[in-house]
């Protein structure tokens, strides 16, 4: 659990129980703690001149939107023409910038203040050009909620996903809240994209026949062969610190579980049986991996050590795939069914607790963890056809984004290598 210490005037008991006091030393936890989200008011951001009066209003929005989406704020407004919020209520801090020129580019500056006492407790400067005006607002968004709560956001991030067009079905990129969508591949069969840093991804496409795996290094533009042996080779997770991507290949026609450096070298082979042995995900920690295993007759969720020893079965029921590990390392996402749908469940790395996230009438699939270890990715069909949503493990909370499948979240900075 990350904790922040920060002084604000009367925020412990605000969000504990609504009421103010004088300043204290305050600690914000990640966890959910029955105490609402955090209020905080966003003022429109002032401009230097009637020019620049779009721009304001626009990074305003996103930067409310984002907040919101975050999970852990309430965006809230002031009564229009006063600084008083509606009902009497109060916030934690105040919101409040201003939109300049400066050359070519613009400045913003902003300010967080303190609700009560009207103290600045964060103050920054953003440069940044016209096109980056959405980026800015999420960058902000971001330093906000590391500040405040002491864990990193997740509004500059970005998520993969395929999306089937005709007979192909191609690769697609995007921001995590759905907008500027770009596509990488035309014409193919893609499929399991996977985050691995700041510029590189890899994903299995047909494009030659054989499900073989490539690599796309995003800031240079190119696109290479990762793995190419007969039969499938499918990337499921990467473990940066060692280099190590989990695959599921079938070089001797029955799928195994192995790793494998990003260049495409095999390190190791961690799975040996007749049964299918597939979808690996990392622990946090490098030293086990959660997979998929008909051992026992149909699919279930296990977790070994990272050297393929160690193996225990940590699902129940009769049918259940596809493992994320959080980046927490508190909880394994994967998908089981139930009833004829497929429910998305979570359960501890011990298995002794196990939630269902969802109790609805729609089947989820392909669950993949944001960098913060709070939101997931996943598939819903609506109407039959495929979408990408968000939810937030914590509250709830569900988003429909974009058409599409097999989503994969990237890492915090997603952006470092092509911008």
């Amino acid at each position: 659990m990350a904790t922040r210490c920060i002084a604000l005037s009367g925020l412990l008991l605000l969000l504990a129980t609504g009421a103010a006091v004088g300043q204290v030393d305050i600690y914000l936890s990640t966890e959910k703690s029955g105490r609402g989200k955090i209020p905080i008011v966003v003022t429109e951001i002032e401009r230097e001149d009637g020019t620049l009066r779009e721009s304001a209003a626009y990074i305003t929005r996103v930067l409310e939107k984002d907040l919101g989406y975050s999970g852990y704020f309430d965006p809230l407004r002031f009564e229009p023409g006063t600084e008083t919020l509606a009902g009497g209520g109060t916030a934690a801090a105040v919101f409040k910038g201003s939109l300049a020129r400066e050359g070519e580019r613009y400045a913003l500056d902003v300010r967080l203040l303190d609700y009560l006492s009207g103290e600045a407790i964060f103050v920054k400067r953003y440069i940044f050009g016209a096109e980056a005006r959405r980026k800015a607002a999420h960058r902000l968004c971001d330093e906000i909620t590391y500040f405040l709560i002491g864990e990193r956001g997740v509004a500059t991030t970005r998520i993969l996903f395929c999306r089937r067009s005709g007979e192909s079905k191609d690769l697609y990129l995007i921001d995590y809240d759905g907008f500027g969508e770009r596509r990488l591949t035309e014409g193919e069969l893609a499929v399991s994209p996977l985050w691995l840093d700041a510029g590189r991804l890899l994903y299995t496409s047909y494009k030659r026949g054989n499900p073989d795996c490539y690599l796309i290094d995003l800031g240079a533009g190119k696109k290479s062969l990762m793995s190419y042996r007969k039969g499938i080779n499918l990337a499921s997770s990467y473990l940066p610190s060692e280099d190590l991507v989990a695959m599921t290949l079938s070089i001797k026609g029955n799928s195994e579980v192995y790793l494998l450096g990003s260049s495409g070298k095999v390190s190791r082979r961690l799975t040996r049986n007749r049964a299918i042995d597939c979808s690996p995900s990392w622990a946090p920690n490098g030293n086990e991996l959660a997979f998929v295993s008909d051992r026992t007759g149909a699919p279930h969720v296990y977790v070994m050590d990272k050297f393929g020893g160690n193996v225990r079965r940590l699902s129940r029921g009769s049918y259940n795939v596809s493992p994320s590990w959080s980046p927490r390392g508190e909880s394994i996402a994967y998908v089981s069914r139930e009833g004829g749908l497929y429910r998305l469940k979570l359960v501890s790395p011990d298995g002794l607790m196990e939630q269902t996230i969802f109790d609805d009438y729609y089947s989820y699939e392909d669950p993949s963890w944001a960098p913060n270890g709070k939101h997931l990715a996943a598939t819903v069909k609506y109407g039959g056809e495929p979408w990408i949503v968000v939810i937030d493990t914590e509250t709830g909370e569900k988003r429909r984004l974009v058409r599409g499948e097999f989503a994969s979240w990237s890492p915090v900075d997603s952006r470092a290598a092509d911008e």
